[in-house]
């Protein structure tokens, strides 16, 4: 497992984000304020999708983390969920 820095997991993560949406809806740009939400393509099933590329990108399990990315409300949260689990 890599060790990533911070700006690293921040760029990862976003760019698992719109790898997701880009998949659903163009236009969107993300950056640490875009909220998690059905208005850009992650539903339910995008969330499963989102951890899945996640962990592939980060090369983590995160399967101790499901119920916090389910809750997280924004890009920022999910990063700083990302960062835990990944420095754990």
């Amino acid at each position: 497992m890599r060790r990533e820095n911070a700006v690293d997991i921040k760029e990862g993560v976003i760019e698992c984000i719109e790898t997701i949406i880009s998949e659903i809806v163009s236009g969107i740009v993300v950056d640490e304020n875009t909220l998690i939400s059905r208005e850009i393509g992650i539903d339910s099933l995008g969330i499963v999708s989102l951890v899945l590329e996640l962990e592939d990108k980060f090369e983590i399990d995160l399967d101790d983390y499901l119920a916090d990315i389910r809750s997280c409300k924004d890009v920022k949260t999910l990063i700083e969920v990302v960062t835990k689990a990944k420095n754990s």
